[in-house]
């Protein structure tokens, strides 16, 4: 009996003392912070982080491959007590959830064939794309709800998804299985500063409002009733509508489907009745506010431009100031447009909504004389952001203005040559750079050149034949010195002090020089929209913040070369001040983008399929099984007269008194809730 004790207990002994060598041979170490991670995760393992549990995705949080906010399903919550573990900050954002744009299921779309397959979008895909003619359409055959690991997605009677988003965690899986790409994952502040994909589904109406509003989405809340849910659709792209209400030219209009039928849906009058109920609500509505991020960005001017850059950088939770010239904001819509048309308590209700939104605003301070990009930035402003209109909006505003620039050494070519020809004195420098081309731009090189002008340059964003076929006259110029530059573009403008010191140009094959500057004469006659940083962080050992700035890419809207011009001479020209005011709401949203990927730390990059004016989208002239029903007028308060019978463009607005709940109810019912190519039957 002793033997066989002894040997099982020396049989024991042997074995932990190999499974002891084996630990230290096989050891691996694991950092204690994957476990303190782990631990403050949910637990679930569900994948949603697209990591094959909660221990992967603590991995891959302390070696640095997936942020704190890992833990789609775990929230802010979650995200806060991973970032404590791992002693970081952790960026509290609006959640995104799921979203399509398809709302026409295939029975009620236009289709190749009846599809009677596997009962799975990825098998119907394998089929000739699917079923459906457009080809962003939903297949609706539930693959992404099969997915969904939350149970956040159910298919509605129709066939098509609906996102329940109190269930939905942003976690991306149905964006990932679905094979069309048509699920995305959005937010009130995505859509407030992104603007419409080729991959979704838009109206024509939509493409060509010049603010981006999603008119089928409010007009189809006026018809529920929902007002207030209404504005705030059309407050993510327009935080003015009182205001377009009663000035839009509403081009709109003029796309509308139901012209192919009676007439176009009074798209801009609906407009104008759910503003006109949020101010008679005496409630603002607000779409979407942002926690605070303690970056102070400063806006020159308080136009319609300069209102709703502010407005946008204050949703996202940045704290900026309007610095205007006049005494009172507003710019062009307060001080040209007639109070007849345009009351003035109208224009004061919108601007204390933007005020409201979180915007400060000093007036009666005007650029160069009040205060200086330089000054800007030493007052602890992280951005500069400049909207000041063109020289006829300073000359119908401030008076008799010859000569004057926000940026130093930087003039509108027009505001040079009106300068010159009176006789004012100019500081040009050696090197001077004019932007465009025309007889205009050459008589300015004349100018520079006369005025002592070491050496004059002129850059043409297009070919050399391009400016021969204008029959521009260039070889005269060219032998007294001045230089072309074809083909190339001005990325950056840098400066010291009060003073331009530099430019960055871009080459036809894209390669970036730096260049010696003192003065840029732009052949626009409206400075662009620029956005002025500090060219250095501030300096440590003397603890003076640099004098040295900066300007930084400011729409980067499309992914060419063209959207590298600090200018943008690519945009459309304005057609008259109602439309240029609209135009305008459109400029400062987009622009506000860029400052807050900027000021969030964030590449500056252009937005993905991002439909363009020159794109052809599909769309459907055949309209058909739609009823005709007249269009509602706008009731007035006297006789219209016989230039007014159309009340799109031409009717006082001191006459219109606005639609009344009825009418806007029978006339957003007109609305044929259209998608790419479908549109509903039968309607009215």
């Amino acid at each position: 009996m002793l033997v066989p004790t002894l040997f099982l207990l020396g049989l024991g002994l042997t074995a932990a003392i190999m499974l002891s060598i084996a630990s230290r041979v096989f050891y691996v170490w694991e950092d204690p912070k994957i476990e303190e991670v782990e631990n403050a995760l949910l637990g679930a393992n569900c994948g949603g982080c697209g990591y094959p549990g909660c221990n992967a995705a603590a991995i891959a949080v302390v070696a640095g491959k997936a942020g704190a906010d890992v833990c789609i399903a775990g929230g802010a919550e979650v995200a806060l007590k991973v970032a404590a573990v791992m002693g970081v900050e952790v960026e509290i954002k609006e959640p995104e959830i799921s979203h399509s744009s398809c709302h026409y299921s295939v029975a009620e779309a236009d289709t190749k064939f009846i599809y009677a397959g596997v009962r799975d979008c990825r098998a119907a895909m394998l089929y000739d794309s699917g079923p459906k003619v457009c080809p962003i359409g939903c297949l609706g055959l539930g693959t992404c709800a099969r997915a969904c690991p939350f149970g956040a997605i159910t298919m509605s009677d129709n066939g098509l998804p609906v996102f329940n988003k109190d269930r939905c965690t942003g976690c991306g899986v149905c964006v990932e299985i679905c094979p069309k790409n048509i699920i995305h994952l959005t937010s009130t502040t995505n859509r407030m500063i992104g603007d419409y994909r080729t991959d979704e589904c838009t109206t024509p109406c939509q493409r060509r409002c010049p603010t981006g509003i999603d008119i089928p989405a409010y007009i189809k809340q006026i018809s529920l009733g929902n007002y207030r849910e209404s504005v705030r659709i059309i407050k993510e792209k327009c935080p003015l509508p009182l205001i377009i209400g009663r000035i839009c030219p509403a081009p709109c209009e003029l796309d509308c489907r139901r012209n192919f039928v009676d007439e176009p849906v009074a798209i801009n009058n609906l407009k104008r009745f759910v503003a006109d109920y949020e101010m008679q609500s005496g409630e603002r509505v607000y779409p979407f506010r942002a926690p605070a991020t303690g970056k102070k960005v400063a806006v020159i001017g308080g136009g319609a431009q300069g209102l709703t850059t502010a407005y946008y950088l204050a949703c996202l939770g940045h704290s900026p100031t309007i610095f205007e010239a006049m005494p009172k904001l507003g710019g062009i819509v307060r001080y040209v447009i007639p109070q007849s048309r345009l009351p003035e308590e109208i224009i004061d209700w919108e601007i204390e909504s933007v005020l409201g939104a979180g915007v400060q605003a000093e007036t009666g301070k005007i650029a160069g004389k009040d205060f200086s990009i330089s000054s800007l930035l030493h007052d602890g402003y992280n951005a500069v952001i400049l909207s000041t209109g063109g020289i006829d909006s300073r000359k119908i505003l401030r008076g008799n203005i010859d000569l004057e620039t926000a940026i130093p050494g930087v003039y509108a070519l027009l505001d040079f040559l009106v300068a010159s020809s009176k006789g004012i004195s100019v500081d040009i420098g050696k090197n001077v750079y004019i932007v465009g081309a025309g007889n205009s731009t050459l008589e300015a090189a004349s100018v520079c050149m006369k005025n002592g002008a070491k050496e004059v340059t002129i850059i043409y964003p297009y070919s050399r034949e391009d400016l021969i076929s204008r029959e521009i006259d260039i070889d005269d110029l060219e032998e007294k010195g001045v230089i072309f530059l074809f083909s190339t573009a001005i990325s950056t403008i840098t400066g010291e002090g009060e003073k331009v010191t530099g430019i960055e140009l871009v080459k036809p094959d894209g390669e970036k020089v730096a260049m010696p500057a003192d003065t840029l004469i732009v052949a626009t006659g409206r400075l662009s929209d620029m956005i002025l940083v500090s060219a250095t962080d501030d300096n440590e050992d003397s603890g003076q913040i640099s004098n040295r700035w900066k300007t930084i890419e400011s729409y980067k809207m499309f992914p060419d070369q063209r959207s590298e011009d600090v200018f943008n001479l690519s945009e459309n020209s304005i057609m008259n001040d109602n439309l240029a005011v609209v135009r305008s709401i459109g400029r400062g949203r987009r622009i506000a983008r860029a400052a807050h990927l900027y000021l969030s730390g964030k590449d500056i990059e252009p937005q993905e399929k991002i439909i363009t004016s020159d794109m052809s989208i599909l769309n459907t002239e055949d309209i058909v099984d739609v009823n005709s029903v007249n269009r509602a007028l706008m009731p007035h308060k006297t006789t219209i007269s016989s230039y007014c019978s159309n009340d799109m463009f031409y009717c006082d607005d001191e006459i219109a008194t606005g639609y009344t709940e009825e009418m806007a109810k029978k006339e957003a019912d007109r609305c044929l809730d259209c998608g790419l190519i479908c549109y509903r039957k039968s309607a009215g």
